[in-house]
C-alpha cells in the first residue's frame, strides 16, 4: 500500500493519496515551466507547441495494462486461420459499426458468450452444423466497399520486371479531373503536401511523359497517390464523363496499382528521399479509414522506422531547412502519428510512436502561399488558414496518444480518474480558446473542422470513462455517466452531420478515420438498461441511423435486436478466427448480468443528486449489500448473483470482468475476507508491488468534479459544451 500524507485543516484530518499528491505537485510544477516558457517564447513557437505537451504531464509506461480475466493482451491463432484472414480480419458489420475480437486494445475471444451473459433468459449461441466456409461466408463478415487492401509484392520487391508507367496512367484530360478531385476532396482534410509545389510538381511530371521521358520514380509515386486518393474520394454516383465512362472502382484498382507500382521502384524500403515518403503516406491515408487490417498496421509500423531513419522525427529547422521544406516534412510526420493511432485502435494492443520519441512542431497556422517562396518562417496567423483544420487534428491525436497511457496509469492506481478528466477538460478548453474564434459556422469548410473538433475531443472522455459504464458490482457515480453518454451523444449526432449533411459532401468519403459508430453499442446498452433517462430521444435517433433499424418499433425491442444481433454474429467470427488464448482465459466463466438492477438504483440517485445544489459533493450512493437482488421490472427475470458482471464499453464496445469484490480463476494467492477480495502481490520490474485496494470511484475529487462539469441552471441537467450547440443537434443533420 502506499504511503499517506496527513494534513489538518480546521481540526480536520485531509487524507491524500500519494498518487494524488504526485499529481498535484506535478500540476503546479508544469504550471511553474508554463508560465516561465510563456515569457521568453515568440508567438511562432507558441502556436507550433503541441496542446498536449502542456497538459500530459509525464508518464511511465514500465508496467503492463491489467486484464480481466475474459481479456488477454495478446492471443494466438491455428495454423490453418490464414485461409480465412483476407476476409475476416476486419470482424463483424452491424449497421454502420464494425467490431473485431480487439475489444479497447485487447483480445477478447469470448465476447459472444459475454454478451449472451448479459442478456436476460439468453441461453448461448446454438451455431449448429458446420462453420461457415470461404465460399458461404455471410455478408456481415465480409469486407465493406471502403475496405483497401495493401499489395504486399510492392512492399516486398516485385518478381520479374515492374510493369511500365504507362498501363496505368490516365490520359490528360483524365489526370487533370483526378488531381482537381485531389485538390477539392483529400487535401483540404488529409493534406501531405504543399499545394502550389504539387501542381507544379504535377505539371513537369507531363512535360517529362509528353517528352518521352520516363519521370524519376519518387515522382511517378507522388502523382498517382494523390489521383488514387482523388479516384477513392469520388461519389460513386457522379463520375465525371472525363473518366471515360469507367466506373470508381475500376480507377481505384487501376491507380492503387500504379501507386504500389511506382512506390516499388522507388525502392521504398532503402529510400532516403522525403518524396518517396510522401507518397507512401499519401497513399496509406485512404487504406487507413474505416475498415482496418493488420496489413495495414503492419505497413504503418514499417513507415515509422522508414521516417525515423530519414530523420522526419527531428524537427526542420533543426536541420537548417527552408521553411516550405520544414512545413512539408511536419505534414507527414503527423500524418503518420495519426495513422498509428488509427491502426492502434484497429488492430493493435498500443500506439508504437511515443511523444518522446520527436521533436517535430507542428505546422504553421498559415496560407500555403505564404510559405512558397520564404525565406524565414511566416508568424502564425489568428485567422482561418489553409492548415487550420490539419492542426486541430493534429493536436488531438497528440492527446488522444497521452489519453493511451492514462488508461493504463489508472489501471496501475499511478495517476486518479479526477486527474485524467481534469487534463482532458483543460485541453478542451484550451482547444477552445485556441480555435473556436477562428471558425465561422457559415462556412462549409470551417464548419466542418469544428465538427470535426468536437467530435474527436468527446472521444476523450468516452476513451476513459467507458470501462466503468454499467458496473454492476460498483456503479458509475450518475454525474460521471451523464458526462459519458452526452459526449457518446455528441459523437454520433456529429458523425451523422458530417455524413449528411449536403455542404459536407466532398469530404464525407473520410468520416471512417475520425469514427466507426462504435459508441452506438455503448448508447445501446445505456438505453435499454436506462429506458426513462432523459436524454433517451436523442440516443435512438442516434441508434436508428446506426443500427438502420425501423424507428417505429418499441424502444426494448429494438435494443435487445442490436444487441442480441451482436451475439450471434460475433459467435460466427469467433469460431472462424480460429483465436487460442491464455488458459486463464480459458477457465473464466460468464456469469449473468444484474446491471439492469444497479441500473434502476443508478437512476434513483441520479434523480435525488439533480435535486441538490450545484455546489457541493454529490450524495452517496448506498452500497450493495452482498446477495441484494435489486427489484426487477415486471416481465424481466430476476439475475442470480453474478460470476461476471458487466464492467462498461471500450469505443462502443461491451466489456465483461469479475467484480471487484470476487476472484478470478488465475488469482493465486488472493483470499476472501468478508466479501473484499485482497489482491496479491504483482511483480514489476522485479520487485514485489500491490496495486491498492478499492474502487478507482474511491478517488474522484467531487468538488473539482462539479466544477468541471456543472448543472445547467435552467435545465438542471449536465452543462457540458457543445451539448446543446444549435449549430449541431439533430435538426441540422441535413441543413
Amino acid at each position: 500500500m502506499p504511503k499517506k500524507k496527513v494534513k489538518m485543516l480546521q481540526d480536520k484530518p485531509v487524507v491524500y493519496e500519494l498518487p494524488e499528491i504526485k499529481e498535484k505537485q506535478g500540476t503546479l510544477e508544469r504550471e511553474l515551466e508554463r508560465d516561465v516558457a510563456k515569457s521568453t517564447t515568440t508567438k511562432s513557437a507558441l502556436q507550433q507547441r503541441i496542446l498536449a505537451d502542456d497538459i500530459g504531464g509525464d508518464y511511465d509506461e514500465d508496467h503492463d495494462l491489467e486484464a480481466t480475466p475474459l481479456a488477454a493482451l495478446d492471443v494466438t491463432y491455428e495454423d490453418d486461420a490464414d485461409e480465412a484472414s483476407d476476409m475476416i480480419d476486419l470482424g463483424i458489420q452491424i449497421g454502420k459499426m464494425r467490431i473485431t475480437e480487439r475489444i479497447g486494445g485487447l483480445s477478447r475471444p469470448r465476447i459472444s458468450e459475454e454478451i449472451s451473459a448479459g442478456l436476460s433468459a439468453s441461453q448461448p449461441p446454438q451455431l449448429g452444423g458446420q462453420k461457415p466456409t470461404i465460399e458461404d461466408m455471410p455478408d456481415f463478415l465480409k469486407p465493406g466497399d471502403q475496405y483497401l487492401v495493401p499489395n504486399s509484392g510492392f512492399f516486398f520487391g516485385q518478381i520479374g520486371e515492374p510493369p511500365s508507367i504507362l498501363q496505368f496512367l490516365p490520359y490528360k484530360a483524365a489526370a487533370d479531373q483526378l488531381m482537381n478531385q485531389y485538390f477539392i476532396s483529400v487535401h483540404p482534410i488529409a493534406p501531405c503536401a504543399h499545394r502550389p509545389t504539387l501542381e507544379a510538381t504535377y505539371a513537369s511530371f507531363w512535360e517529362e511523359i509528353n517528352a518521352g521521358f520516363e519521370p524519376r520514380p519518387s515522382m511517378q509515386a507522388l502523382i498517382f497517390g494523390a489521383m488514387f486518393s482523388g479516384a477513392i474520394s469520388m461519389d460513386e454516383a457522379v463520375v465525371p464523363p472525363e473518366l471515360g465512362g469507367f466506373s470508381k472502382a475500376n480507377w481505384v484498382a487501376s491507380l492503387k496499382m500504379g501507386t504500389e507500382s511506382a512506390l516499388s521502384k522507388a525502392n521504398l524500403l532503402r529510400t532516403t528521399k522525403v518524396e518517396t515518403m510522401q507518397a507512401f503516406i499519401m497513399y496509406m491515408i485512404p487504406l487507413c479509414r474505416a475498415e482496418v487490417s493488420r496489413a495495414h498496421s503492419v505497413l504503418v509500423a514499417a513507415a515509422f522506422r522508414m521516417a525515423e531513419c530519414m530523420g522526419l522525427h527531428r524537427d526542420g529547422e533543426a536541420y537548417g531547412l527552408s521553411p516550405l521544406e520544414t512545413h512539408v516534412r511536419r505534414l507527414i510526420w503527423h500524418q503518420l502519428c495519426f495513422l498509428d493511432i488509427r491502426t492502434c485502435e484497429a488492430q493493435g494492443p498500443k500506439p508504437i510512436i511515443r511523444r518522446d520519441d520527436y521533436d517535430t512542431k507542428l505546422p504553421i497556422n498559415c496560407n500555403e502561399e505564404d510559405l512558397t517562396h520564404a525565406v524565414t518562417p511566416p508568424e502564425p496567423a489568428d485567422v482561418w488558414t489553409t492548415n487550420t483544420l490539419a492542426l486541430i487534428r493534429f493536436e488531438i491525436n497528440e492527446m488522444m496518444r497521452i489519453i493511451w497511457i492514462d488508461r493504463r496509469r489508472l489501471e496501475t492506481r499511478r495517476t486518479t480518474l479526477t486527474a485524467v478528466l481534469a487534463k482532458i477538460e483543460n485541453f478542451r478548453r484550451r482547444m477552445c480558446e485556441k480555435y473556436d474564434h477562428l471558425l465561422d459556422v457559415a462556412q462549409p469548410k470551417q464548419r466542418y473542422a469544428k465538427s470535426v473538433m468536437y467530435l474527436l475531443t468527446c472521444r476523450l472522455h468516452v476513451m476513459i470513462l467507458h470501462p466503468y459504464h454499467s458496473n454492476a458490482a460498483n456503479p458509475m457515480p450518475p454525474r460521471l455517466n451523464q458526462i459519458l453518454i452526452a459526449s457518446g451523444i455528441m459523437i454520433v449526432e456529429h458523425a451523422i452531420l458530417l455524413e449528411t449533411n449536403p455542404s459536407f459532401r466532398e469530404w464525407a468519403w473520410y468520416l471512417g478515420a475520425y469514427f466507426q459508430y462504435q459508441i452506438a453499442l455503448l448508447l445501446a446498452t445505456e438505453v435499454y438498461f436506462r429506458p426513462q433517462s432523459r436524454e433517451a430521444d436523442r440516443i435512438w435517433s442516434c441508434l436508428d441511423y446506426a443500427f438502420t433499424i425501423d424507428p417505429r418499433l418499441p424502444p426494448e425491442t429494438k435494443a435487445l435486436q442490436i444487441l442480441s444481433e451482436i451475439q450471434g454474429k460475433t459467435a460466427i467470427y469467433m469460431q472462424m478466427r480460429k483465436m487460442r488464448g491464455p488458459t486463464s482465459l480459458a477457465r473464466a466463466i460468464p456469469g449473468q448480468n444484474v446491471v439492469a438492477g444497479t441500473a434502476m438504483h443508478s437512476q434513483d440517485v441520479q434523480h435525488n443528486q439533480l435535486q441538490q445544489p450545484a455546489s457541493g459533493i454529490p450524495p452517496e450512493i448506498p452500497k450493495i449489500e452482498p446477495g441484494y437482488t435489486p427489484p426487477m421490472p415486471a416481465g424481466r427475470p430476476v439475475p442470480q448473483q453474478p460470476q461476471m458482471v458487466f464492467a462498461g464499453v471500450a469505443d462502443g464496445q461491451a466489456l465483461w470482468s469479475l467484480p471487484p469484490n470476487h476472484t478470478s480463476p488465475e488469482s493465486d494467492g488472493s483470499s476472501i475476507d468478508q466479501g473484499h477480495q485482497i489482491p496479491a502481490p504483482r511483480m514489476v520490474g522485479g520487485a514485489t508491488s500491490s496495486v491498492p485496494q478499492g474502487s478507482i470511484m474511491d478517488t474522484i475529487d467531487w468538488d473539482t468534479i462539479n466544477a468541471l462539469f456543472p448543472n445547467d441552471p435552467h435545465t438542471g441537467g449536465l452543462s457540458m459544451h457543445g451539448f446543446h450547440d444549435p449549430n449541431f443537434g439533430v435538426a441540422n443533420w441535413s441543413n
